[in-house]
């Protein structure tokens, strides 16, 4: 049993190592293409731009299902025993989805742009530009091959996905400063950005399925009786915590932009950006621990899901103490540098930006072993709590203490969500896995060579 948690270990962090490398190359390069749109752009206009693809991105993640979720949960199984026929009908379910929700969030966009521009705070001249880029949330769900990926245990193409998206913002920006473009060129700079990881993603997703057994699907077959029962049940309720984590990672910067105005969101979606990046090579476990808490429990090996638990929990502790000591030192010289304006005060944002980001590795390991376990329904109440905490508590605390009242906010609705999600993995862990884990019993050799088993 330790050495199947070992494996599981092993396997999470190499796999991990192979996602830290694509974010951590897109890192660096943010750094580059926000200087230089900062620069092209100037700071007011840098933050409507940074307004518009934030609400793209809040309303993708808002009406996209997830489907790499119940890939795996459905998937695993038949993809391992080489039932294809039921794997390709489940594969077909997922793709389907993704196309789905990228419809309507497309839909979603465009009457929320024209809606609620104004009170966003975008100028009515970029309102237009803001609803074509509208278009872009149709190709920003590629959910189905990232779930490729993760049951062919092929990690490393999710970092050619990133490394797309990263080549082309970085050229497109760098292009657009030396040139001097306006708004609406860096609109189709981050709109070709996801075009270009969903084309990789999918075009990599089909060449795997070919190579893990030439498997084929019907993109239309429905799923017969059996291959999947509660499946749109389990879509919808993971796919509501995505949501639910999407209205407080998205919407505070929405809040912000139209209490302060465009730069003021520019300044908080940056040093939230800093924050996040630095404590991204943690957050990128959550991928790689989905495979392996379910091999775990497919075993019942209990005690091996309650060491990975505990041995990243540790892990994490000891990363959150350095990424403090390096945001004290870094944080506000990197947000000086990349908006080109010294504001006053930008050390205490970006340390309470990590800290809200530290309280969120907390949840690393949880959200996936609550998810595993059949448990789902309790991460999902646990986000509804902290969004309706959320949001009245981010409009207050903004208006009192503007941008360190935000950040301030962040924290508090991390710290209730960590409380909620800590306390059912406590009493499962009490209930399936008390105390240590039980030795296995000695075998010894009898006088006649034979092995024995001591009771």
């Amino acid at each position: 049993m330790a050495s199947e948690s070992g494996d599981a270990l092993k396997r999470i962090f190499g796999n991990t190592g192979f996602l830290i490398a694509g974010r951590a190359t897109n890192a660096i390069c943010s750094f580059l293409y926000i200087a230089w749109a900062v620069r092209a752009l100037g700071l007011s206009r840098f933050g409507v731009l940074m307004l518009v693809t934030t609400f793209g991105t809040a309303i993708s993640t808002a009406t996209h299902l997830q489907s790499w979720q119940p890939l795996l949960h459905y998937g695993t199984e038949p993809f391992t025993n080489g039932r294809r026929a039921q794997f390709s009908r489940v594969l077909a379910f997922c793709v389907r989805a993704d196309y789905l929700s990228g419809g309507v969030g497309w839909l979603v966009g465009t009457l929320g742009v024209a809606l609620f521009g104004t009170a966003m705070g975008w100028p009515a001249a970029d309102q237009g530009a803001a609803m074509v880029y509208m278009t872009t949330i149709a190709f920003m769900n590629f959910s189905w091959s990232a779930g490729v990926f993760r049951l062919c245990n092929t990690f490393w193409l999710n970092m050619l996905v990133d490394l797309s998206g990263t080549l082309v913002r970085t050229v497109g920006s760098g292009l657009g400063f030396m040139y001097h473009m306006g708004l609406d060129y860096y609109l189709l700079v981050w709109s070709m950005t996801q075009l270009a990881m969903f084309t990789t993603s999918t075009l990599l997703g089909l060449l795997q399925l070919r190579l893990a057994g030439g498997i084929r699907f019907n993109p239309f077959a429905r799923l017969a009786e059996g291959d999947a029962p509660g499946i749109w049940r389990f879509t919808l309720s993971t796919s509501g915590n995505h949501v639910l984590s999407s209205v407080f990672n998205q919407f505070g910067t929405l809040l912000v932009g139209g209490l302060l105005g465009p730069a003021d969101a520019a300044v908080y979606r940056v040093s939230r950006q800093i924050g996040e990046g630095i404590a991204k090579p943690a957050q990128l476990m959550v991928p790689a621990l989905y495979p392996e808490f379910i091999r775990l429990r497919d075993k019942q090996d209990w005690y091996g899901i309650k060491r990975v638990t505990v041995q990243l929990f540790l892990t994490i502790g000891g990363f959150s103490i350095a990424l403090m000591g390096v945001a004290m030192l870094m944080g506000n010289i990197l947000l000086t540098w990349m908006l080109h304006v010294h504001w006053h005060g930008g050390r205490h944002l970006i340390m309470l930006m990590l800290g809200s980001a530290v309280l969120g590795l907390g949840i690393v390991p949880l959200e996936p072993l609550l998810t595993v376990i059949g448990q789902v329904s309790r991460v999902l109440r646990a986000r509804i709590i902290v969004t309706l905490t959320y949001l009245p508590l981010v409009y207050g605390m903004t208006r009192l203490w503007r941008l360190e009242g935000a950040a301030a906010a962040g924290v508090v609705a991390g710290l209730i969500m960590f409380g909620i999600c800590l306390r059912p993995v406590l009493a499962w862990f009490g209930q399936m896995a008390p105390g240590r884990a039980p030795l296995p019993p000695a075998t010894v050799e009898t006088q006649g060579g034979e092995s024995g088993t001591r009771t």
